[in-house]
């Protein structure tokens, strides 16, 4: 019984210090710089993204990378995969890929933005003042938010990174 006890609480500690390795090691990995700074293919759309709103703001409120382009952080496992498996891909596509293609790749992100990914920060769009044509398009997004035109996107293709003829004019 002892040799259980031993082996079972040997078990947790080591999964207990695999957890704490993993984080540690994702951290440097997570921040928007490693992006910008590590994968040229990333650059352009680090240097868009610190002139947008999500970067750079009045109120100093920064979001990173990660934060829009992977599933939240408070679903864990789910988070780790996609990270796991964006990772893994920018990886082999940076080595075995072809040219890196900034306009086409910037429209394949658009398209799989969802607005749930936008809510997730945004949830309070009818209770702060707006004009009255923005509260009638937050509220078709509430009332039919799987509709194409109701997507944040449609409106806000601009929140996450600067487009790429208005980084290079200013």
């Amino acid at each position: 019984m002892k040799k259980r006890i031993f082996t079972f609480l040997a078990g947790i500690i080591f999964a207990i210090l695999c957890f704490v390795a993993l984080n540690m090691a994702m951290a440097p990995v997570s921040k928007s710089e490693y992006c910008g700074s590590k994968c040229h293919e990333m650059n352009t759309a680090y240097l868009s993204w610190e002139l947008s709103p999500h970067g750079n703001n009045a109120q100093g409120v920064r979001v990173e990378c990660i934060d829009c382009h992977l599933p939240p952080k408070d679903k864990y496992f789910t988070h780790l995969a996609a990270k796991a498996y964006a990772g893994a891909k920018d990886i082999y596509k940076h080595h075995f890929g072809p040219e890196y293609d900034t306009e086409r790749m910037r429209k394949k992100v658009l398209e799989r933005i969802s607005n749930k990914i936008c809510l997730h920060c945004h949830d309070n769009l009818l209770g702060k003042p707006g004009d009255s044509a923005a509260r009638i398009a937050h509220t078709a997004v509430f009332a039919e938010p799987g509709a194409p035109e109701n997507r944040c996107v449609e409106c806000h293709e601009d929140a996450g990174h600067q487009r790429q003829n208005k980084l290079f004019s200013q």
